[in-house]
């Protein structure tokens, strides 16, 4: 069984985990969202792993839907999945559907899973896993647990907390020069630019913090101090709703933070 250090999971997440762990009829079907590197995957991965230990592989199919996210890929490799029941009599967890990336899934795909959401998670236990609830259609949302999850409370001195980031909706072609062009507005956009490019996005405020997360692990200045900022804005932007005001000034401020770390950077690898 695979070892997963839990200890920088949110305590609400380690809360709901432990739950469902020690009795799986309380699973519902889940929507885990979050910023990139908080988890989302590893738990429940390891919730799965927990279960089912070495009968995992039949009891759970997951799928990347930045790589397959139409239609067909859902009818070809979900519903054969639901059709073939390998448990015993005697085993009464649920089997698990996990789609990482959801977000990414196009909108008759997402719809497509509302026939699997009738399905007792007693019996098939669905979990989506997104950057931002936003993305996924609303007729899914009010149907799933949503679980939030916050950026990871402790800092890795390896750096490599967030090495592993995919960002599946970043990956796409018709996105990608957006986000290069936004990426390349922090690092070198007058700081009295800022709010109207925040203003004018049309990413909500997840997409830029995670946008922000990506270019600190592409210039490897993740630090003590900016993961500290992170963990105080995120609970903020989950609703762009709230404190609309504050929030902004939050998100202006770290990208000034992440700006003048860059330039800091740039200075010393000039230097050397």
């Amino acid at each position: 069984m695979t070892t997963v250090d839990t200890s920088y999971w949110c305590e609400r997440v380690q809360t709901c985990f432990s739950m469902f762990l020690e009795n799986p009829h309380t699973l519902q079907h889940l929507l885990l969202f979050g910023p990139p590197g908080s988890g989302k995957t590893t738990s429940a991965g390891w919730l799965v792993d927990r279960i089912w230990g070495n009968r995992k592989s039949l009891m759970c199919i997951s799928m990347n839907a930045a790589d397959e996210r139409s239609l067909e890929s859902i009818r070809q490799k979900v519903f054969p999945f639901l059709s073939v029941d390998w448990r015993t009599e005697e085993e009464t967890a649920p089997r698990f559907l996990i789609l990482d990336e959801c977000e990414t899934l196009t909108e008759a795909a997402q719809l497509s899973l509302q026939t699997i959401l009738n399905t007792d998670p007693r019996q098939i236990c669905v979990i989506l896993i997104c950057n931002s609830q936003s993305r996924i259609h609303p007729k899914l949302r009010q149907r799933l647990l949503k679980i939030r999850y916050d950026p990871p409370n402790r800092f890795q001195e390896s750096n490599t907390l967030f090495t592993a980031i995919t960002r599946g909706d970043l990956r796409l072609i018709e996105r990608k020069k957006d986000t290069d062009e936004r990426i390349w507005k922090y690092i070198h956009s007058h700081p009295s630019q800022w709010k109207k490019l925040i203003r004018e996005s049309n990413m909500d405020y997840q997409m830029i913090l995670s946008e922000l997360l990506l270019l600190g692990d592409m210039f490897e200045i993740l630090d003590t101090d900016l993961v500290e900022k992170i963990n105080m804005i995120y609970p903020f932007i989950t609703d762009t709703t709230y404190l609309y005001t504050q929030t902004e000034n939050q998100l202006i401020d770290l990208i000034r933070v992440f700006k003048d770390k860059i330039e800091k950077k740039c200075h010393v690898e000039k230097a050397k």
